[in-house]
């Protein structure tokens, strides 16, 4: 999208549309602070699309929190655009699949056991935060000032997971379901910030004969 319809979308916590730089903010430096976006008039399904998109995630603390994620939410199950704040990323508990970028360390935390202490990359059933997701990998600084592109395809268990054209997750992933699904973004903050911001959204869906 280069512009965006707002009656199309549905904001909560702390997310809005930046009229000055015409981009979508999720949260600002604000502290336990979670923000979502959903385009609430298309769906698309949940195991055929293909969506790349711009984010930015730096300027707040020196090491910086939470993270985000792309979210397809499964508008059969949904109750709620707004999922958990701080290490849930704003998508703790929405039914249907994300793909978080995680940018703090929460190993230590109770109810938030993950893999790796490092920034990284994974994929998400279920609002399940708690854990390592389905699939993750370890991925390249992304909170330096500069905004970096994300490209995920799911083609039926196949998911396939590129930031910066670098390729993160390239394999078949137990667990996928069909289903109608809105796109989103989520972010969140605890007691350590950034600035999380999407830009040049585009969603395309695959049509076989």
């Amino acid at each position: 999208e280069e512009t965006l319809d707002l009656t199309t979308w549905a904001f909560t916590g702390a997310a809005n549309w930046d009229t000055t730089n015409n981009w979508l903010e999720l949260t600002d430096t604000s502290r336990y602070v979670v923000g979502t976006a959903f385009q609430t008039t298309e769906e698309v399904w949940s195991d055929n699309v293909s969506i790349r998109f711009m984010f930015f995630a730096s300027g707040g603390s020196s090491s910086g929190a939470d993270g985000l994620s792309l979210t397809a939410i499964d508008t059969t199950r949904m109750t709620t655009y707004q999922g958990a704040v701080g290490g849930a990323i704003g998508y703790g508990g929405l039914p249907g699949w994300s793909v978080e970028i995680d940018t703090w360390d929460n190993t230590g935390d109770p109810g938030l056991s993950e893999p790796t202490r490092a920034d990284h990359v994974s994929f998400v059933i279920d609002g399940a935060s708690n854990g390592l997701g389905e699939i993750y990998a370890d991925i390249h600084e992304v909170e330096d000032g500069q905004w970096h592109e994300m490209q995920v395809d799911m083609v039926g268990t196949h998911l396939t997971v590129s930031i910066d054209s670098i390729v993160y997750i390239d394999q078949e992933v137990a667990g996928v379901t069909t289903f109608p699904a809105h796109v989103g973004f989520t972010a969140a903050t605890g007691n350590v910030t950034n600035y999380h911001l999407i830009d040049a959204l585009q969603v395309e869906e695959f049509i076989c004969d």
